[in-house]
């Protein structure tokens, strides 16, 4: 991320910021142990939620991902491995998946149908100690990844090895011809879209890439609302929780609230994983009931098994 960084303080100290970036939300630190401040949190991640902006500060060279929107993922308890690190398989493929939840990108079920999972900091509003992930490429819809390639990331389907490759290579630069190759009438839509290049080498071509993502998932219509989206983020090779971008643990909230359990456990063990201790929030959220609704996140004392 070395470029946007560098692009980032320019836009700052010529005075052209598009969002007041500003340090994360408040963490309190007592007794050795950091607590992230749950209602803050919450707040903030409303307010990414509505941010739709087209990128960050006015530069095609900042992707929306950096500033606005909620990158998540979800979770399933695994002995091998904590669910914060990348397992098996995305260690062997290059890429770990995420979903990006926005007012403009909404979608009413999660990945697998699971109820629970976490959410990463925005790379221009995460604390200075943590990593910055690479973000690679964008799916307008799950792309279907583990059948893809086993050994390799944001790449084409073997069934449609033209139409599935990166989209620019696929001769698709915008929302209207992705949707072209989306609505093609027979096969599985979901191995034929392409994904945009979104990585940091492609510099002012990523920021377009990523917002044309955006659109395209839209002019698809509601018929796939209840799908999540797709963004592949390189695999990291670190393992310090300590530095870890998370913002908080989420859980779908509504019915039995089922992911509460797991959200509660993860928060635990990310607890007990750390040292100096951080408390990381657990966050209600509410999907949109329909494609031009609004999700929501909300904080809960009643939620947190991790107080300080």
């Amino acid at each position: 991320m070395q470029k946007i960084i560098g692009v980032l303080l320019v836009a700052l100290m010529v005075g052209c910021t598009q969002v007041d970036i500003k340090p994360p939300s408040e963490v309190g630190t007592l007794n050795n142990v950091q607590t992230l401040n749950g209602p803050a949190i919450a707040t903030q991640l409303n307010t990414l939620y509505n941010r739709k902006f087209p990128n960050c500060n006015k530069s095609d060279s900042q992707p929306a991902f950096l500033c606005s929107g909620v990158t998540l993922r979800v979770t399933v308890q695994n002995p091998a491995y904590k669910v914060w690190d990348p397992s098996p398989t995305s260690v062997k493929s290059g890429g770990v998946s995420f979903s990006y939840l926005r007012a403009d990108s909404n979608f009413g079920r999660l990945a697998w149908g699971h109820g629970n999972g976490y959410i990463l900091y925005p790379i221009f509003e995460a604390p200075t100690d943590k990593y910055d992930l690479d973000y690679l490429c964008s799916y307008p819809y799950d792309a279907w990844t583990w059948t893809r390639n086993a050994n390799a990331v944001c790449v084409a389907h073997p069934t449609y090895p033209a139409q599935s490759q990166i989209c620019h290579n696929a001769g698709v630069t915008s929302a209207e011809q992705w949707l072209t190759v989306w609505k093609t009438p027979g096969g599985n839509p979901n191995q034929r879209q392409c994904g945009f290049d979104v990585s940091d080498d492609r510099n002012t071509l990523a920021g377009p890439a990523f917002y044309q993502s955006i659109r395209a998932r839209g002019l698809a219509g509601v018929t796939g609302y209840n799908e999540h989206n797709e963004i592949q983020i390189k695999t990291w090779s670190f393992r310090d929780p300590n530095k870890f971008p998370i913002m908080a643990f989420f859980y779908i909230y509504g019915g039995t609230n089922a992911g509460l359990a797991e959200a509660r456990y993860n928060q635990q063990d990310f607890y007990n994983s750390t040292n100096p201790r951080i408390v990381v929030p657990i966050v209600r959220l509410t999907p949109a009931a329909s494609a031009d609704g609004n999700s929501s996140f909300a904080y809960a004392q009643a939620d947190q098994v991790v107080t300080q």
